[in-house]
């Protein structure tokens, strides 16, 4: 079967990975509905990692990324293939679809690595504000164990991570954030989920989970400013 008709993938030219696992919308009748777990989809995630990766071309840098159009009620691509959360584990294309995700996502960033000797990998995710003292936007990165790069690795004090360092200060500008470094009121949810974890204390790749309030992806004038500003961290971050 071809799954590749269920994703949207693109190489790039810059050692950047967007993935985003909880955005699709398709819901194809040959797999079941998952029995269990979460089956809402992060709203608008879909089409706001398509934005970013459109507003980079047009800047003329070309990123990897794997953009997922399959309903999260048919497979929850972030959660660990032996959960019953994952997908219905009557269907055999279901496990199939899951590991082509990551096995695309293995693929991706070893070719970054292979070109560049490093890369940024990002997973992009949504979630819903309970009340307004919560951050707008929350990294997840195992409390600082999927940052590998600093860009003074000579200095093991230094704590500017290559890549993560630009992203977190541009989108800081316009949002209320928790960079998810130290066990927070917030973050301990959002600390990584099953992706973020295969790039624990991995070398010469820098991986954070990006969490998006919803009223961000909700709002045309708040996800331009939210697309401008990780723009232009990525850009930074490969200058």
């Amino acid at each position: 079967m071809n799954f590749r008709r269920f994703f949207e993938i693109g190489k790039g030219i810059v050692p950047v990975v967007l993935s985003c696992p909880h955005g699709g919308y398709k819901k194809p009748k040959m797999i079941p509905n998952t029995e269990n777990g979460i089956q809402i989809p992060d709203r608008n995630t879909y089409l706001i990692g398509k934005a970013i990766v459109q507003a980079l071309e047009a800047k003329g840098q070309k990123i990897y990324y794997i953009l997922d159009k399959v309903h999260r009620c048919k497979v929850d691509l972030n959660r660990p293939p032996y959960f019953s959360v994952a997908f219905n584990r009557s269907s055999k294309k279901a496990h199939e679809l899951h590991q082509f995700y990551h096995k695309k996502i293995a693929k991706l960033t070893q070719e970054s690595v292979a070109k560049f000797q490093r890369c940024l990998f990002i997973d992009f995710h949504g979630f819903t504000k309970p009340h307004k003292y919560y951050p707008d936007i929350i990294f997840g990165n195992i409390f600082g164990n999927t940052l590998t790069i600093c860009n003074k690795p000579s200095d093991p004090d230094y704590k500017v991570c290559w890549g993560f360092t630009e992203i977190k200060r541009e989108l800081s500008r316009h949002f209320s954030l928790d960079d998810g470094l130290g066990i927070s009121d917030f973050n301990l949810p959002y600390s990584g989920g099953y992706i973020t974890h295969q790039f624990y204390r991995k070398p010469q790749i820098n991986a954070f989970q990006l969490e998006i309030a919803k009223y961000i992806r909700k709002d045309q004038q708040l996800t331009v400013k939210f697309v401008n500003s990780i723009v232009s961290g990525i850009l930074k971050s490969i200058e």
